[in-house]
């Protein structure tokens, strides 16, 4: 009874992996180009498979920035000539550089999944370097308020005093208790 149960587990296992093989039929190829024109930048995706450039797929368009991308317009379907046509903004902020690292993306496709490929470009605004606040609350240690040191400083100061208060209390009443002993020996 056992071996049929762990038979129809592994027949299940099986018609789920070849399920998972069948949805995705081939392998999506992209590539990034980037054209500065006088007064507009654009960005073109090509995406191909086995050589033949793919027609009709949504493709997005993304900056990355520190934890996520960010959505650069709206996704746009490829042409016959498997090309799709971003205009990129500008005024995006970027690193110190000026650099942007741009990334187009196929998401949830039924033919291919998912793809994506990444490009850099020098197209952002260039952030500054940050420069030194001196004392703020947003300053590191060595910029704190004097006040928040202080009052820190006093804290730890009153904690370690109860502590060694109680401990010099508990010897004075162990010594009170040796000397009431004594007394009431003698």
């Amino acid at each position: 009874m056992r071996n049929k149960h762990y038979l129809a587990f592994v027949f299940v296992l099986l018609l789920i992996s070849a399920g998972r093989g069948m949805a995705q039929d081939g392998e999506a190829k992209m590539s990034l180009a980037f054209e500065k024109g006088d007064s507009l930048n654009s960005c073109k995706v090509i995406v191909t498979a086995a050589d033949t450039p793919v027609a009709d797929i949504d493709v997005k368009l993304y900056v990355q920035r520190l934890f996520s991308l960010l959505p650069v317009g709206d996704a746009v379907t490829t042409d016959e000539e498997g090309i799709a046509s971003f205009e990129f903004p500008s005024g995006i902020p970027a690193d110190l550089d000026g650099k942007l690292s741009v990334v187009a993306r196929i998401e949830d496709d039924e033919t291919f999944g998912n793809a994506e490929v990444k490009g850099s470009i020098n197209w952002g605004v260039a952030r500054k370097a940050q420069v030194e606040l001196g004392r703020s609350l947003s300053g590191s240690r060595g910029n704190a308020p004097v006040y928040f040191i202080v009052v820190s400083n006093l804290i730890i100061a009153g904690i370690w005093g109860t502590l060694i208060y109680v401990v010099l209390q508990l010897f004075r009443i162990r010594k009170i208790s040796r000397h009431l002993q004594s007394n009431k020996q003698a």
